[in-house]
């Protein structure tokens, strides 16, 4: 797209406000708040949303915003004190269901029931929380049933967090996107992740004839979906899903040499297919499942030129570190590929910054999937404007 899509203050705050909010963020797995009085924080470029494991054992999500004078109220991921969310500015206390419990000094007359924090959107499916800051958000069916029908052969319902991190990229969510989303890239910027994915392979098609025999016998019947970009429909969240060959038979997930990680997960106890799934929730959502370990993948824009990618490793919820399976290896892979990705990433921002920067042609078919989230955008941006 012309360069002013990734440099205008303009155009990046009707992206966040008319494109974007509406839509659902992935801000973790219910492993990160297993009990009563967790909670996380989740910001999103202005907004910050608190989400709480209530007294009940539901997950509930409110604005991060004091209902007396609008201040923060929690900075950081923590445990609610004494069951109580305490604003630091003047003490407020909101229970985890979000109603106001005590504010101090105020009147014996002050309607309390009218101060409770506000509430917040928020869905649970395999095990991950999703959470919309719209006041009408997008439908979530259609995720819903792809989620089940993906990450639930995988059982992520059941799994755990292994390690987390996030990455800050110099660049604007779109570039950061658009790279994601096609893997035209993959040879030359990630040899590590092209020695045993499929996808860099020349002979994909007979190792996904080969993958998909093997899931076959495995029993495992997982859902293909595309409902996104020009198919998808009015009123619901994008969703997203394919399978894809590992490089070879004896390739069986995402490490150095494709030998096993971690202990088998869901369905693939009783082997490995030499495959992976892929499924996207919106478009700033993506999860990778293999048969030994997940990987999921939010982007999150913070400025114009700033995005932030956090990562999320999941393993089988029985899963021991140091006796199932080594962290640094876990790791290792998707560490070193988002690596990559914030330098290329950033070259590309610095380079439509420049006057010569004119916008080049699209290789087809392997980049038909950056064609889709240009055009997705542009429209989602027109109506926003016109709106």
């Amino acid at each position: 797209m012309p360069a002013a899509f990734y440099l205008s203050p303009e155009i990046y705050d009707l992206d966040i406000n008319g494109v974007l909010m509406k839509h659902w963020q992935c801000v973790t797995h219910v492993s990160a708040i297993p009990e009563v009085g967790d909670y996380v924080v989740f910001n999103y470029d202005r907004e910050s949303a608190i989400i709480v494991r209530d007294k009940d054992g539901e997950i509930r999500g409110f604005a991060n915003v004091c209902r007396h004078r609008g201040s923060r109220i929690c900075e950081s991921s923590g445990k609610a004190e004494g069951g109580m969310l305490i604003c630091p500015y003047h003490a407020w206390a909101y229970s985890t269901d979000g109603s106001l419990a005590h504010a101090r000094m105020m009147p014996r007359t002050l309607d309390k029931s009218t101060l409770g924090l506000k509430p917040l959107a928020v869905k649970v499916v395999q095990g991950l929380i999703f959470l919309s800051f719209a006041d009408e958000p997008l439908s979530f069916d259609d995720c819903e049933a792809n989620l089940n029908a993906t990450l639930g052969a995988y059982d992520w319902a059941g799994a755990k967090i292994a390690f987390q991190s996030t990455i800050s990229f110099s660049a604007n969510w779109k570039l950061a996107l658009e790279n994601q989303v096609e893997c035209y890239h993959c040879g030359p910027s990630h040899p590590e992740f092209s020695v045993v994915h499929g996808q860099s392979s020349g002979s994909e098609k007979k190792l996904a004839q080969m993958m998909n025999a093997k899931a076959e016998a495995l029993g495992v019947d997982i859902t293909i979906t595309d409902q996104w970009a020009e198919k998808a429909r009015p009123g619901y969240e994008l969703s997203f899903s394919d399978r894809f060959p590992m490089s070879g038979e004896n390739v069986c997930t995402a490490s150095r040499d494709g030998a096993p990680l971690a202990p088998r997960m869901g369905k693939f106890a009783a082997g490995y297919d030499n495959g992976q799934t892929v499924a996207y929730v919106g478009v700033m959502n993506h999860f990778l499942c293999y048969g030994d370990y997940g990987a999921a993948f939010r982007y999150t824009p913070k400025s114009v030129n700033e995005t932030e990618l956090a990562v999320m490793w999941l393993v089988r919820g029985d899963a021991v570190e140091g006796k199932d399976y080594d962290l640094d290896e876990l790791t290792w892979m998707w560490k070193v590929t988002a690596g990559a990705d914030k330098r290329i990433v950033q070259e590309n921002q610095i380079g439509v910054s420049s006057r010569f920067y004119t916008p080049g042609p699209y290789a087809l078919p392997i980049e038909q999937k950056t064609a889709r989230l240009s055009d997705w955008y542009l429209s989602a941006l027109s109506k926003a404007i016109s709106a």
